[in-house]
Formats: C-alpha cells, structure tokens, sequence
C-alpha cells in the first residue's frame, strides 16, 4: 500500500509538472518585439509659417499689408531671428517743442477681415543635443536719415507693452523680457528677451508683440522722440532708421 500511495504521488506530481511546462512556453510564443528607428538631424533649414498670432498663438496671421510691412531674414538657421514689423512714424512738423510720434501698428489682411497687432519681432531655437539659452537684443544701428545726410540727431525709440507668446502647442518654458526699453544712436545693443540657460527657457518659436488689441495699446507702444534742439531745425525730407534684432546664444 505504501509502495502504491508513492507511485500514485509520483504520477500526480508528474502530470501537473507536464500541465504547466506547455503554459509557459504559450505564455512567451505570444509576444514578439519589433523595433523603430530614426535618426535625428538639427533641423533649422525650414521657413518660418509667417507670423503667428501672438494674441491668439494657434493662429497664423494672413500676410502683412505693404504698410508698414516687415523684414523676413533670407538667412536660415536653428537659432535665428524669423522676422519682425517695419515701423512706420508717419508724418511730423517741425516745431520748437519736442515732437513725439506713435509707429502704426502691423496690419494684416483686407476689408472686412482687416486686422491689426503690435509692432513685433519673431524668432525661433531648434538647436539640437539639449543646447539652452540664449538673448534677444534690439539696437538703433542707424539713427534718422534722409536722403541729404541730414540726421535727426538725439531722437530715440521707447518701446512699451511688450509681452511674449509661444506658438501653438509649444509647451517649453517660456523666456523672459525686461519689460519696456529705450534705443538711441549710441546707445548699443539692448536686451530685450532673455532665454536662461540653467532653466532651460525659450526652446521652439515665439513672438514678441509691443502693445495688444484687447487693451487698446497697439497703436501706442513703439514712440519716436526727436528733441527739441533738433525738431526746430529739421529739413524737409524722408528719414529712415534701421533697428538691429539680434539672438545671441548663451555662452
């Protein structure tokens, strides 16, 4: 009997071993891992999509009307400047007081589906292998000439109501500006925007408007001041100054 209890154990023992074995084997026959692969380059030989809405940034803006239009830079890159607005002060008089004028704000589209934004700069950061930071400067690189060489010397650029917007699903931390600042003809380059390397800031595209439409300040937000020493001896003419956007990585 106990010679039969062993072997009736034994044979027991070895059907549940040989039930399990084939589980175990089905177990690992139903999974098979493929593998994907792709090889990443920097990136930065693409055109920009245009502006893109900095009031509603999941928008691009139809094309910018002739005036005062924009400057696209025709140089491309993974750290660069897209474009910004051209600014246009109008028409002033000469005066014995100081004169002040506002730039017209940017203008987009036409008739009924006209609409304006402030005066703004673009710029984007693709570089690649987690390279951060980075700063975005503005400078008056020519002061108001005319034709004749006549200069309108002293007068400056205030820019004011500045804020910055990241494009559409751009989730990566947005840079910080200073707030509202001052260009002269001898004033040097200005920090405008600053991307912090240690915080890991301003990866993809933004854009910078100066004045917003909900507030009413898109007509007020970039002033030009000519002095009154130069306002009262100003000749007839058409000046044009240039403004210098500059992004200069972080070293």
């Amino acid at each position: 009997m106990k010679f039969t209890s062993l072997s009736s154990a034994a044979i027991a023992a070895a059907l549940t071993i040989g039930a399990l074995a084939p589980t175990v084997a089905l177990a690992d026959a139903t999974e098979l891992d493929s593998t994907g692969t792709v090889i990443v380059e920097e990136g930065g030989d693409e055109e920009s999509p245009g502006v893109f809405d900095p009031e509603k940034p999941t928008e691009v803006l139809p094309e910018p009307n002739p005036e005062p239009g924009e400057a696209v830079n025709p140089d491309l890159g993974a750290l660069m400047i897209e474009r910004t607005s051209n600014l246009d002060f109008g028409t002033i008089k000469t005066s014995a007081n100081e004169v002040t004028a506002f730039a017209a704000p940017a203008s987009f589209g036409e008739g009924d589906e006209a609409i304006t934004r402030g005066a703004y700069v673009q710029w984007r950061d693709i570089r690649a292998g987690g390279t951060f930071g980075y700063t975005v400067t503005a400078e008056m690189t020519q002061q108001f000439t005319g034709a004749s060489s006549n200069a309108l010397s002293g007068s400056t650029i205030d820019f004011s109501n500045g804020f910055i917007s990241a494009q559409g699903d751009n989730t990566n931390t947005v840079p910080t500006d200073p707030g509202a600042f001052q260009l002269t003809e001898s004033g040097g380059a200005t920090t405008v925007v600053t991307a912090s390397q240690a915080e890991q800031e301003g990866k993809g595209r933004y854009i910078m408007a100066f004045g917003n439409t909900e507030e009413e300040t898109e007509d007020n937000s970039v002033k030009l001041t000519v002095p009154a020493a130069t306002a009262s001896n100003m000749s007839v003419d058409t000046y044009t100054a240039k403004v210098t956007w500059k992004v200069v990585a972080a070293q």
